[in-house]
């Protein structure tokens, strides 16, 4: 499996967080695992990466829906108002429901690759990266 350099977790349900990081930490799918419990920290976190040198910006945010002042599609909008996008992060978007409202909603966001279940699962992870991450190749002369 391809390893990430940094992974996201922006949900406030900690318990959820921290399930997510141990998926994420016993599947050695990335370096550096974040986890901010509302989308305002999420935001200032990535606004201090991108003014940061040597940070790596995350290459997956695994985002929750529902939350308190700004939800997930409040971050959405304002990480596009931000230009975060431009750092070509993939976005998944965590959920307990299939609210075709929030079907339609995601496609204005080119960065959102789709839903995942609560709680995250090995076999998810695999299938998301395996989806959306591939290593890269290397030309052999």
């Amino acid at each position: 499996m391809y390893k990430l350099n940094h992974i996201l977790i922006v949900d406030d349900d900690q318990i959820n967080s921290l399930f997510s990081q141990i998926i994420l930490e016993d599947a050695n799918a990335c370096q550096t695992v974040s986890v901010c419990h509302s989308t305002l920290e999420a935001l200032e976190l990535l606004r201090s990466i991108a003014h940061t040198q040597d940070a790596h910006f995350p290459d997956l945010i695994l985002l929750d829906i529902n939350m308190p002042e700004l939800d997930g599609f409040d971050f959405l909008e304002q990480y596009h108002a931000q230009d975060y996008h431009r750092f070509r992060t993939l976005i998944s978007m965590f959920s307990s429901s299939d609210d075709p409202e929030h079907l339609e909603t995601i496609k204005n966001y080119s960065s959102v690759i789709g839903f995942i279940p609560k709680p995250l699962s090995m076999a998810t992870l695999n299938n998301l990266l395996a989806l959306h991450f591939t290593p890269p190749v290397n030309n052999l002369l």
